[in-house]
């Protein structure tokens, strides 16, 4: 496909041995989900890039099923989390503020050719005098944009270094249940990531009950994927190394600023995108059977199936 992006030998030695990729294959599997799509009267609206469905493919280990009801969630989320989902003018003040503050931050090197994208998570004392879900709105605008461009963090998966310096309290009041399920299940259940670590920096007060929320979502064997360290040290150094560390935490790979300045810029460039995004998205009085909504998909009352990974 003239439309898919080549991939790096070493990625694409990968995504056969552990996504079961198959390339000659691989036109027919995005042309069975482009007809899938045709057939759904309630996604007529939608009309996503070979990429794009690509990205989903190999993000489900090319299992057509899993990619059909990853992709009607996620275009479901539009409808039924708007105030997450929709409305992504990244020149928008609310948006342009989040991206100058630099909650999250994907570092652009990564160790190896076919090496995790290392993803870089701030919550800071700013962080505390801002609504969360404009923080999470922000923080999923990014990783469309890495499922649309970036092949390691599809391929590879990613590992997710988290510092937080200065939350505060307010931050973890806001961190509730509903939110952290529309959060957990919308990761679960719509994006086709691969995670595979993530490492806590400098925790103050609150995080404990913050974390043990957070784990109360996730399965077991998620939650063995999750590191606390009380400071940067050595073993730090062993995951991420300093080459692909920014200079404040003891790398030499630019400063927190270019990232900062890398990613609004790279937001910005995206604005056409985003806004005609906003017009794909489930219309739930055409779809088959039971219509989707907020209360149905994110209710946090009674039992929950906690998020699973391979």
């Amino acid at each position: 496909m003239k439309s898919v992006r080549k991939l790096h030998p070493s990625l694409e030695i990968k995504a056969q041995k552990e996504l079961n990729e198959v390339p000659s294959r691989s036109s027919s599997d995005v042309l069975v989900l482009r007809e899938w799509l045709k057939k759904q009267p309630h996604l007529k609206n939608v009309n996503p890039s070979d990429q794009w469905l690509m990205g989903f493919l190999r993000g489900n280990k090319f299992s057509l099923e899993r990619c059909k009801e990853k992709i009607d969630f996620y275009y479901t989320l539009r409808t039924v989390l708007p105030e997450i989902f929709r409305n992504r003018d990244p020149l928008d003040p609310i948006i342009q503020d989040i991206l100058q503050m630099g909650y999250f931050l994907p570092f652009k090197d990564t160790v190896s050719d076919d090496a995790t994208r290392i993803c870089f998570a701030r919550i800071n004392e700013t962080a505390s005098r801002r609504d969360i879900i404009n923080i999470v709105k922000v923080f999923f605008m990014i990783a469309e944009i890495l499922l649309l461009e970036d092949d390691n963090f599809i391929i590879a998966g990613q590992d997710i270094l988290v510092d937080l310096e200065g939350a505060g309290l307010n931050i973890f009041k806001q961190w509730t249940p509903a939110v952290v399920k529309k959060i957990i299940t919308s990761v679960d259940k719509a994006f086709p990531v691969r995670f595979k670590s993530c490492h806590i920096l400098h925790t103050p007060p609150g995080f404990e009950g913050a974390f043990a929320l957070l784990k109360a979502f996730i399965s077991e064997k998620l939650g063995k994927r999750f590191f606390v360290h009380s400071k940067i040290s050595e073993d730090i150094y062993n995951i991420f190394p300093r080459d692909v560390l920014p200079k404040e935490y003891g790398g030499d790979n630019g400063t927190l600023q270019d990232l900062i300045d890398h990613w609004k810029a790279k937001v910005e460039i995206y604005r056409e995108w985003f806004l005609l995004e906003d017009e794909q998205h489930s219309d739930e009085s055409l779809r088959l059977g039971e219509p989707k909504t907020t209360s149905s998909l994110f209710g946090v009352e009674g039992s929950f199936r906690k998020l699973e990974v391979d």
